[in-house]
């Protein structure tokens, strides 16, 4: 029988996969993490291996969370064009490590696993194959710390390709326990394998991935990427401009990235950061300033994909003040609804305040959620309760009715902006007090409101083109977290003022960006 080509393994490794996949239904996918990794995205990681480091007399390809080998096949898919091309004279031993948790997957990877080697065999290679069912986080604990599970010796992986795992870690889990074990701290098990795989690299060892994008900011992820800065050198990132592109028939709404990095201090210059079509990607150079900050302590990781992302990035950096140096401060929405349902109404009455969701938030206004005559004559706002009840559990999560500025939290697929905010006008909520739901940000002096230009000048700010392009440059999610809020830097209070002065409807967006150019010297976008 004739052996099959890499390609026609990397087909196989992708259609046994999904047929596993398939077998289960979405919840249960979801539980486990499971997103299958289209051939499409294996040949374009694999694609980012240097030539120069798949040229070595032993190479060692370790895949964590293999599922069908599809990652695995692509990766000796190009090492065998490669040799053939006679691009790859040392190469003579190729040892795949290969890692999968779920049994569905054995038999079919086995077999892929197989057929790859025989693939390279042909090509005068030898090669060794390293299953491993069970837990890829177990395995890496024993073979990097030797005291507790047994003898380690020095690195020997020279090149990983990972879609790891896409779930949250339970804070008494064994695998919590695990990564403590070793110093690490993370939410996520896809960080724990990008994590565990970069500490098995030799030095100059490769690492292609696709992950969410939520590492690049925020407080769960901090540890993270300082390590990632710390221990290796960032050489390529693709950003896909859909949350559907990645894994459209998983049926998956994830902001992905792709990545590719190696084991050394030796920092690059430059960062080439793609977006686009993986056919045609549209590439530029980011700086590695500009990429992640020296000086930031938060090491934040910027991508940059416009023409005018470096504009963008110089002129939030160049502004002078952090919130804590405008005595404001920026607090979640204490009301947490499904926590108390019984207490929530849906009409105003003797002993209700209103109750205030994302959706009240409209052309730089809060509106009270039975409208009022700034556009909603009076009509019911979205079909969430109006109201919340007065009395002794609810009344510690309620908050007087001053002047705050709203933001939402969260936005939904469907819409252009990620920050999204509105000015709260306590003469709209004559009840004194109000409820400000989870979903919702609101900045204020220490539980009391703004005047009506810093609130009005701070909407606009936030609801402006360039703050908003410049969030989406390091956030990795559709959230707006306090932590990011309070880590962005803003004009300082004069300037806001002078801005809230402005005459102008704050509908228009072009306006607003318009103000911002000429009294705070943004960059335009016309």
């Amino acid at each position: 029988m004739i052996s099959p080509s890499t390609s026609q393994v990397l087909a196989m490794a992708d259609s046994s996969g999904w047929r596993s996949c398939v077998e289960k239904t979405r919840e249960e996918r979801n539980e486990a993490g499971q997103f299958f990794t289209p051939p499409p995205i294996a040949r374009f990681l694999a694609g980012w291996f240097h030539e120069k480091g798949l040229n070595r007399r032993s190479l060692h390809l370790l895949d964590p969370g293999a599922g069908g080998g599809a990652l695995t096949a692509a990766v000796v898919d190009r090492v065998t064009a490669l040799r053939a091309e006679g691009s790859l004279p040392l190469l003579g031993e190729v040892t795949l490590e290969a890692w999968e948790m779920d049994t569905a997957f054995i038999p079919a990877l086995r077999k892929n696993l197989a057929a790859c080697a025989s693939v390279l065999e042909r090509g005068g290679i030898r090669v060794k194959i390293d299953l491993r069912q069970g837990s890829y986080i177990e395995g890496a604990v024993a073979a990097l710390d030797g005291g507790l599970f047994g003898d380690s010796g020095p690195p020997t992986v020279t090149h990983a390709i990972l879609n790891p795992p896409y779930r949250k870690i339970a804070t008494r889990s064994r695998e919590r326990m695990l990564l403590n074990s070793l110093g690490m701290e993370t939410s996520n098990l896809y960080a724990a394998f990008v994590w565990f795989a970069l500490r098995q690299l030799v030095d100059g060892g490769e690492l292609s991935a696709i992950t969410p994008r939520s590492f690049c900011n925020g407080p769960y992820f901090r540890d993270f990427r300082r390590d990632l800065v710390e221990k290796s050198t960032f050489h390529r990132v693709h950003l896909f401009e859909s949350r559907t592109e990645a894994f459209g028939r998983d049926e998956v709404l994830q902001e992905n990235i792709l990545f590719h990095l190696s084991r050394s201090n030796r920092k690059q210059p430059v960062i080439q950061v793609s977006t686009g079509s993986l056919d045609c990607p549209i590439e530029i150079k980011v700086p590695a300033d500009r990429f992640v900050c020296a000086d930031d302590p938060e090491k934040v990781i910027h991508l940059a994909t416009g023409t005018d992302a470096n504009k963008i990035r110089d002129f939030i950096h160049r502004l002078p003040c952090r919130l804590e140096e405008l005595a404001l401060e920026v607090s979640t929405g204490p009301v947490v609804d499904f926590r108390m349902k019984s207490s929530l109404a849906q009409r105003l009455g003797d002993h209700e305040v209103p109750l205030l969701y994302p959706h009240s938030i409209k052309a730089g206004r809060v509106n009270p959620p039975l409208g009022d005559a700034s556009g909603y004559g009076g009509a019911r706002i979205g079909k969430k309760p109006v109201a919340i009840t007065v009395n002794d559990e609810t009344r510690r999560w309620l908050i007087p009715a001053a002047r705050f500025v709203l933001i939402k939290r969260f936005s939904s697929k469907e819409e252009k902006r990620r920050l999204v905010a509105g000015v709260l006008h306590p003469s709209d909520f004559p009840e004194g007090l109000l409820g400000l739901e989870n979903h919702l940000n609101f900045f204020h002096r220490k539980r009391a409101g703004l005047s009506v230009a810093l609130a009005k000048g701070l909407c606009r700010f936030l609801n402006s083109s360039v703050a908003d392009r410049y969030f989406r440059q390091f956030n990795g999610h559709t959230q707006v977290n306090a932590t990011d809020l309070r880590a962005f830097r803003y004009p300082d209070s004069a300037s806001m003022e002078q801005l809230g002065k402005v005459s102008l409807d704050d509908s228009d967006q072009t306006a607003i960006d318009l103000a911002m150019t000429r009294l705070l010297g943004a960059p335009s976008f016309a």
